[in-house]
């Protein structure tokens, strides 16, 4: 029962972990410019499946495939900037006009990766061991550790940049008003854009964590971007840590409910919460605190 328990407890704990990083991106990206970007997902996809080609077929070490696999999906976090949101905004597009275009960057991202993979499914070589270790009733492994060490590393590093620098505060007034913002000197548009980069590089190594335990698949990025964003709406929209204590809610309950009753009513259960959530709280459980606060 314990052991049941445990394993339960870590897998929800490992893939609630991914959600919040993926919501946490999509929060950082939608405080900067009030944009939800939903090619988030396909950044976790490119950080497994170019671990794929720089760990298994081009066999470099694995601390050189690391940086090569963030600097791809910076590199088209850059794209995304640069081919869709500034065209976009420099019409004077509408949030909702923007958001279509980053679906059809997700679904060009998409198309490309199945020229390049194909669509079987692939195995991610692990940069950290798989086999299991126990700590008393619990068993798990480094490449699980890891991954949930990793979601609570990104929150200190958020959290430092973005209350105690001064880059933060131009990221957290640019946010609140745009204009206002750059009438003070801070450029819009380069916080946009490091808000791009910098959820992608969390993606990425997001992708790069899980893919060894999930498998690396181009068709990844759909599935997890609607999870990243169930995160944030459970979580909070406005707020990165609302919406990373949303993806852990989600892992969790997804885990538990598969543990004991059946996988097939777990997404429509987390539907029926965020409703319920939304209903009561329609900035998210933590939304309206943190709006408070800023």
């Amino acid at each position: 029962m314990m052991m049941k328990l445990s394993y339960l407890l870590l897998a929800g704990l490992t893939n609630g972990s991914v959600y919040g990083l993926i919501g946490l991106s999509l929060s950082i990206i939608y405080g900067s410019s009030r944009v939800i970007n939903f090619a988030q997902g396909e950044f976790v996809m490119l950080g497994a499946m170019t671990a794929v080609m720089f760990l298994a077929t081009l066999a470099l070490p694995w601390p050189v495939a690391l940086v090569l696999v963030a600097v791809v999906a910076i590199v088209a976090a850059l794209g995304l900037d640069h081919g869709v949101y500034r065209p976009l905004v420099r019409r004077k597009a509408e949030p909702l006009t923007i958001m279509i275009g980053t679906l059809a960057a997700a679904i060009i991202i998409y198309g490309i990766a199945l020229l390049v993979w194909g669509p079987e499914q692939k195995f991610v070589p692990p940069i950290l061991s798989l086999a299991p270790i126990r700590f008393g009733f619990l068993m798990t492994n480094a490449q699980q550790l890891a991954i949930i060490a990793m979601f609570f590393g990104f929150l200190v590093a958020t959290w430092f940049l973005l209350y105690r620098t001064r880059f933060g505060l131009s990221i957290r007034a640019t946010g609140v008003n745009p204009r206002v913002a750059l009438l003070m000197g801070i450029r819009s548009e380069r916080i946009v854009q490091f808000s791009f980069m910098y959820s992608a590089f969390v993606s990425g190594m997001a992708g790069l964590m899980i893919g060894p335990l999930l498998g690396g698949q181009i068709g990844m990025g759909l599935l997890l971007t609607v999870k990243g964003f169930m995160a944030a709406i459970l979580g909070g929209l406005g707020s990165p840590f609302a919406a990373a204590a949303g993806g852990l809610a989600i892992g969790l309950m997804e885990a538990f409910m598969a543990g004991y009753g059946t996988s097939l009513y777990a997404e429509p259960a987390i539907f029926v919460l965020i409703l319920l959530v939304l209903i009561v709280r329609p900035y998210g459980l933590l939304g309206d605190y943190e709006a408070e606060r800023r």
